[in-house]
């Protein structure tokens, strides 16, 4: 996610209701509502779906060096989700899309509670079919964009296998991954996304 400084955001109640604004570190430290946009890149094939994770640079605040959602950032005060959302996978991937290009899935509620983060997003999920013809020029935030098999992903979060092969579409390297090079999101969101990246399969 891209992070810059002074960035105010639209804060929420328990209820989803916006009840004012603030500046994103102080709703970091106090826990507040507020909504994000992640975009997950994904492939169908002949017989296999692959799942593409961005890894996060030394740089990045929180979760430095870990593997995260293929592109996403928190929706300024000022900006549509979309346009947020079309923002940060230019920024973080150098890719141009366009909203008809993506497909909404809903949205999780998950908080992530680390030390003096109190990180309560409102989630909007996107999908994007990805197409290898366009080619990844990643920012300073993003190290490495990876290819893993969807199966072999569910069954690593559901705890039956300890590590599962990713590549690199950047350098076509194979790169060995645990459980813990994983951004720490719950269950039930990676079970949302999986789950709607199989129904794209099914229509």
């Amino acid at each position: 996610m891209s992070e810059r400084m002074g960035e105010m955001l639209k804060i929420f109640s328990d209820w989803l209701t916006p009840i004012g604004e603030k500046d994103r570190d102080e709703v970091h430290r106090d826990g507040d509502w507020h909504e994000s946009f992640h975009c997950w890149f994904y492939k169908h094939k002949e017989n296999r779906t692959a799942i593409y994770f961005q890894k996060r640079s030394g740089i990045k605040k929180d979760f430095p060096y870990l593997y995260d959602i293929t592109a996403a950032g928190h929706i300024g005060l000022y900006e549509s989700r979309i346009e947020g959302g079309l923002r940060e996978i230019e920024e973080e991937l150098g890719l141009k899309l366009r909203e008809e290009n993506i497909i909404y899935s809903g949205f999780h509620k998950e908080q992530l509670k680390m030390k003096t983060l109190n990180d309560k997003e409102i989630c909007h999920i996107y999908l994007y079919p990805y197409n290898n013809e366009l080619e990844f020029a990643i920012n300073e935030e993003v190290t490495d964009v990876v290819e893993i098999d969807l199966e072999d992903f569910l069954s690593m979060i559901s705890k039956n296998r300890q590590h599962l092969i990713a590549t690199s579409v950047l350098s076509g390297d194979e790169i060995t991954l645990l459980r813990h090079h994983f951004c720490p999101h719950d269950f039930n969101y990676y079970q949302h996304v999986v789950q709607a990246i199989l129904n794209e399969r099914e229509l």
